[in-house]
């Protein structure tokens, strides 16, 4: 991550005055190491775990290895935690390369008698595909990824005297209600909020299901939400879209089963002893669902399908009732391989077992809940010792105070890093975020992008006349004023370059169109150059990343709010010079083109007939070249109807020098105080 490149250029750091609370070395730098320093306790202290021969990103029953087989060419990207840095070398040093699977990895040994013994492992592994923190990340995005979806396998394996040696798995996975939703953090119990329809929110959490219905078998769908209050909005939704889902044939009705619980609702005065009766009425799905069980390379038996567990946050009330479960499985795991000599008891026959499995589970839920919450797991007394007390409650208390610190003080960047981490992010939203003191939803900028490339459709049907070719569209932040630079209440607008015009296209806060068409033969002059408007981030200083064009003309017409001002050679009477400014998008960018521009002959008559097609390439590249691609593209047309000297300028739109001292007292002092408290 090339930090620095972002300051290179003289007028981000000539003429500077030390008195301007704009990034100076000493804010770069500090907010530089506070992106590193973020990255090290990211893979320091967040659960990172890898083996050189084992392939942590599969279970038991999925793995498909062969011996001599690399990690790289095997390992499941959806839980490979570092892929995106490793990208290089997966080019052509795949041996160079180790996953890491952010979960929980906990093993212990066990001897029941003097001739058996068994180890015990729970290996969880964290997906990446909607990695995040709590109230950063909640629901499923648009491919039916959720937020904190997590698969935990416990692995048993015996040994005993002339026996071969027997190892058994069992998989359960949990993951945020799988549609879109949101809760947003304000206070200790914010309330959720559902986002979209019945039919959006029913297609998302199909193509969450079917996944891993065709990843892992059957689900069953436990949700642990309370019924009433303010988690009952998104338990009563998760209800209702499930139904959907199989009233709609969207899922095979055979494949799920719903099931609601509202765990504090049946254990409330601390009556625990209603959870192992939950796990009782389960003991028919338990025994249909089985394990993976095989022995000298022999599979003995599979598991068909999984419990998929969730409450709000998927940590506390989860932890413990997975736990649970995991414990009702081991008891018949242990009675099928022979070894359990008292299976009516349960493993309490075992003691040492039971405080072993225990506190593996309790160590899994810390695990999870710290990657996620920012602090250890609630209930963890319960979990540990199977029973609840005053201390176990006064804890609690603490972690729900701590998590409401994290998540208002913390998490909106530590979600930024993560982001980074995964490749949702450049370096450049990672700046932006401390200065907004928000995270950006990576599924928003693909929506953008749509929303990008629809306004550039409707600008070229509603703006360019009938026969006339577009030889390049994009977006762009205009004033949509003629004769201004400033830029403090943009509209993001589409330029157009035709055979005939150049148009740019807005729509202002008022929601008036508004609209400047200039022939190319009023056209007298473009000027492209650096365009700095940002001062509180490197990425706003870079002259690469902020890049526009001004485009220069006669016209006698004044601008008018909401009107469309048009500029051509027959107006006779022009006298006044005029321009408009454009800065090129540099997030979510858009290129198109007709499809059919590079053909010789007419357009079609209607505009409305012609497609549009993507430039991907250009798209690709940063604002400055692209700018000088539109430059090009606008001089290629100009020269056709006639050919001027010194057409296109190369200078400085508003250079960063200029930009700082642009800035008031006011935002100077803002800055220097946001920069104290936060950086």
């Amino acid at each position: 991550m090339d930090l620095e490149a972002h300051t290179s250029s003289d007028d981000a750091t000539n003429s500077i005055d030390d008195a301007t609370p704009i990034v100076t070395d000493s804010a770069l730098e500090r907010m530089e190491g506070r992106i590193l320093e973020e990255i090290v306790r990211v893979f320091s202290a967040s659960g990172m775990f890898y083996s050189y021969t084992y392939d942590l990103t599969h279970s038991l029953q999925t793995r498909n290895r062969k011996s001599d087989e690399l990690l790289a060419c095997v390992a499941d990207s959806c839980y490979w935690f570092n892929k995106h840095i490793q990208e290089s070398l997966l080019e052509s040093f795949k041996e160079w390369s180790l996953p890491l699977v952010q979960g929980c990895v906990q093993i212990s040994q066990c001897q029941l008698s003097e001739c058996s013994s068994l180890q015990v492992a729970i290996v969880s592994r964290r997906n990446c595909r909607r990695v995040g923190m709590r109230y950063e990340r909640r629901g499923a995005d648009g491919d039916g990824n959720t937020a904190n979806f997590v698969e935990t396998e416990q692995i048993l394996t015996t040994k005993a005297d002339k026996m071969p040696v027997h190892h058994a798995s069992f998989v359960q996975t949990r993951g945020s209600m799988p549609f879109c939703w949101k809760q947003p953090n304000s206070g200790l119990q914010p309330m959720p909020v559902v986002v979209g329809d019945t039919n959006k929110n029913s297609a998302v959490c199909a193509r969450h299901l079917i996944r891993e219905i065709d990843r892992v078998g059957r689900q069953i769908l436990v949700n642990l939400v309370e019924h009433k209050g303010r988690e009952s909005v998104v338990g009563s939704a998760y209800a209702n879209i499930v139904g959907n889902c199989v009233s709609s044939e969207l899922i095979d009705a055979r494949m799920i089963r719903y099931i609601p619980w509202d765990f504090h609702h049946e254990t409330r005065g601390m009556h625990y002893e209603k959870l192992h009766q939950f796990v009782e009425q389960l003991q028919r799905e338990i025994s249909d669902m089985g394990y993976f069980w095989y022995s000298d390379d022999n599979v003995l038996t599979l598991q068909q399908g999984v419990f998929r567990i969730n409450c709000m946050d998927c940590l506390d009330r989860t932890n413990v009732v997975q736990s649970t479960i995991a414990r009702a499985v081991l008891s018949e795991q242990l009675v099928r391989m022979g070894v359990h000599a008292a299976p009516e008891q349960g493993l309490s026959v075992y003691p040492k077992l039971e405080s072993i499995l225990s506190h593996l589970w309790a160590n899994n839920g810390d695990y999870i809940s710290r990657q996620y919450a920012g602090t250890s797991a609630m209930k963890g007394d319960f979990t540990r010792t199977g029973r609840r007390n005053f201390s176990g409650v006064v804890n609690d208390a603490t972690y729900s105070l701590a998590r409401l610190w994290i998540n208002t003080f913390r998490d909106y960047f530590s979600q930024s890093v993560l982001d980074f981490i995964v490749g949702n992010h450049q370096a450049a939203t990672v700046f932006r975020t401390l200065i907004d003191l928000r995270s950006h939803e990576p599924e928003h900028i693909q929506q953008i992008v749509l929303a990008n490339e629809a306004k550039i459709r409707d600008s070229v049907h509603a703006a360019v006349g009938s026969g006339e070719s577009v030889k390049l569209a994009c977006m762009v932040q205009s004033p949509m004023e003629l004769g201004t630079l400033k830029l403090e209440n943009a509209v993001d607008s589409v330029l157009i370059v035709t055979d005939a015009a150049v148009y740019v296209c807005g729509s202002s806060s008022q929601h008036r169109q508004s609209s400047v068409s200039i022939e190319l033969s009023a056209l007298t002059g473009v000027q492209y150059g650096a365009y700095i408007t940002e001062t509180r981030t490197p990425q706003g200083l870079d002259p690469s990343y902020n890049h526009g064009i001004v485009l220069k003309f006669d016209s006698a017409s004044k601008q008018q709010a909401g009107a469309i001002v048009t500029a051509s050679k027959k107006d006779a009477s022009c006298t006044s010079s005029q321009f408009i400014a454009c800065k090129v998008t540099s997030e979510a960018q858009v290129v198109m083109q007709h499809a059919n521009e590079s053909t010789n002959g007419l357009l079609s008559a209607s505009i409305k007939d012609i497609a549009l097609v993507r430039m991907e390439r250009l798209e690709k590249q940063t604002p400055n070249l692209l700018t000088e691609h539109i430059c090009s593209t606008i001089l290629s047309q100009k020269l056709v109807t006639s050919a001027t000297d010194q057409f296109i300028t190369d200078s400085p739109i508003i250079s960063a020098a200029a930009a700082k001292q642009g800035v008031s007292f006011v935002d100077k002092m803002a800055s220097q105080l946001h920069y104290a408290f936060w950086i």
